[in-house]
């Protein structure tokens, strides 16, 4: 009978995992590229393996997604396959939070269908696709990790060298790891052959994280975006926090730098505040350690971003803090507790509305962006590349931009066929350098002389046509509205991410 049941629940958790999977799946297929999953691909794709340990200090992101992605990319695969790993990495985590988390049924919906689950984390392409899995993935092993320390280990080792936010946590739960595997059982309760397997588990840990060390530092001196900010902690602090909760329940609030909500925004936004307060209390009632974990852990996130980067704080950045949430409230509501703290203010029953709750007031936030990149070009890179294949010579042209955060997705799909010329670096864009270069934007005035200039001391442009690709970012935040001896040929549609507009332009002089 027992056998029974479990079958028919892992036939349903398979039924909705397919379901998922086929929602998601047909967002993927409308996606385009944008900027910043363009530039992983490009990195993989241009830079050798050497190469990229000396650029990740540029990047600021450890090396595990881009390694993950170079074979593929040098092969001569589509970024396609980068989000199809993406995606299958989060219904292979989705898999795991129906069939294995404590949480009970209208908490597990809540989750699938919160806006990082049902859009941003699927569809969007980037390192953070794979953190659920690897966070769930370490969940179910947490209570098994003296049982098999090598795997909780290299799974620990990978989430930390997917993305720098998830180090504290990462470092966090090895100290956990040896206090209770390691020196607290070491003498009496073990094996010594259990002994040495969880010390030597434990030195890949701290291996491991001492090669995310490695790898990025020097961060803040190379990247010119990523910087200590001490003078400004308080506006950035207020940024920050404002950013977590209003992106959380709408992104597009804060893209448009003015916040705008409706009455019933601003309810929901607060409950959110508050909810999210109520479940840190409920840790800190129901389990210290895990309370511990989750205050230093986000802590870490939230201080990173006042203090070193908080120019925009993504939904899946938002969505890294609150899966270090579900992590715990798993641990907490998995072990097995007396029926007297099943209930209560405190009890199971409460802490699963609270979640369910707390991710459902993002729904709408998911559902909208869906339907949006389902109708709606997501980038104008892809209608812009076609535009320039079909109306611009490629060898009586060049083709130049002066920002190159954006140009990059149109880099992606011109695939090599047209190169886009860096007006900040004096070089072909391939793929982005956060150095101070890119400070340097061309205002409408100054477009004509940099085409002049090139002209006589360049042999690269005598010649030939010049066209400017301009993004809609120079145009609505940089205010370049006229370009003065240029030409308009082309304008993208608009696009579901703002600012990732282009317009091609020609030198008329």
């Amino acid at each position: 009978m027992e056998t029974e049941k479990i079958n028919k629940t892992l036939v349903k958790n398979i039924i909705w995992t397919f379901v998922y999977a086929l929602f998601t799946l047909l967002i993927v297929l409308h996606h385009e590229i944008w900027a910043d999953e363009a530039q992983v691909w490009m990195i993989a794709k241009n830079v050798s393996f050497l190469g990229l340990f000396k650029h990740l200090v540029n990047e600021g992101h450890p090396s595990f997604f881009y390694l993950a992605m170079m074979p593929f990319a040098k092969m001569g695969f589509s970024a396609f396959f980068m989000q199809i790993v993406c995606w299958a990495s989060m219904c292979c985590a989705v898999f795991l939070l129906l069939q294995f988390s404590p949480f009970n049924g209208f908490a597990k919906f809540a989750v699938i269908t919160s806006a990082g689950f049902l859009y941003f984390f699927p569809v969007i392409a980037r390192s953070y696709s794979i953190i659920p899995l690897l966070v769930f993935a370490l969940a179910v092993l947490y209570p098994k990790a003296k049982e098999k320390p090598f795997l909780y280990a290299i799974l620990l080792v990978i989430l930390a060298n997917t993305h720098v936010i998830m180090f504290a946590f990462c470092a966090l739960l090895a100290v956990f790891f040896f206090l209770d595997n390691v020196l607290k059982n070491s003498e009496n309760e073990l094996q010594q052959a259990d002994c040495v397997k969880n010390k030597i588990s434990f030195a890949i840990m701290c291996a491991g994280l001492l090669a995310v060390i490695l790898q990025l530092g020097g961060t803040t001196s190379s990247n010119a975006f990523i910087k200590f900010d001490f003078i400004n902690l308080i506006a950035n602090a207020v940024k920050v926090f404002s950013e977590f909760f209003i992106n959380g329940f709408d992104e597009q609030y804060a893209d448009t730098a003015q916040i705008m909500l409706s009455d019933i925004g601003t309810v929901l936004i607060l409950l959110s505040v508050i909810l999210y307060i109520f479940l840190f209390v409920c840790l800190l009632k129901r389990n210290k350690k895990m309370f511990l974990l989750a205050f230093l852990a986000v802590g870490f996130q939230i201080a990173v971003y006042i203090v070193g980067y908080n120019h925009w704080i993504f939904v899946t950045r938002i969505f890294c803090a609150h899966l270090i949430m579900l992590f715990c409230f798993w641990i907490v509501l998995g072990y097995k507790k007396p029926e007297t703290e099943s209930k209560g203010f405190f009890g199971t029953k409460t802490l699963n509305t609270a979640v369910a709750c707390f991710f459902l007031i993002t729904i709408l936030n998911g559902l909208k962006f869906a339907v949006l990149d389902l109708f709606n070009p997501y980038s104008g890179a892809k209608e812009t590349a076609e535009f320039i294949e079909k109306n611009i010579d490629k060898n009586n042209s060049i083709i130049v931009t002066d920002n190159d955060p954006y140009a990059i997705a149109l880099v992606y799909y011109l695939d090599g066929k047209y190169d886009i010329y860096s007006a900040r670096t004096q070089k072909v864009l391939r793929y982005i350098i956060w150095d101070k270069n890119l400070y340097h934007v061309l205002d409408g005035s100054k477009w004509a002389v940099y085409a002049d200039y090139m002209r006589e001391y360049n042999d690269d442009f005598k010649g030939k046509k010049i066209y400017a690709v301009v993004s809609d970012f120079n145009l609505y935040k940089l205010n370049v509205k006229n370009i003065n001896g240029y030409k308009l040929l082309f304008k993208s549609k608009p696009a579901v991410k703002k600012y990732e507009g282009f317009r091609v332009l020609e030198y008329s002089r």
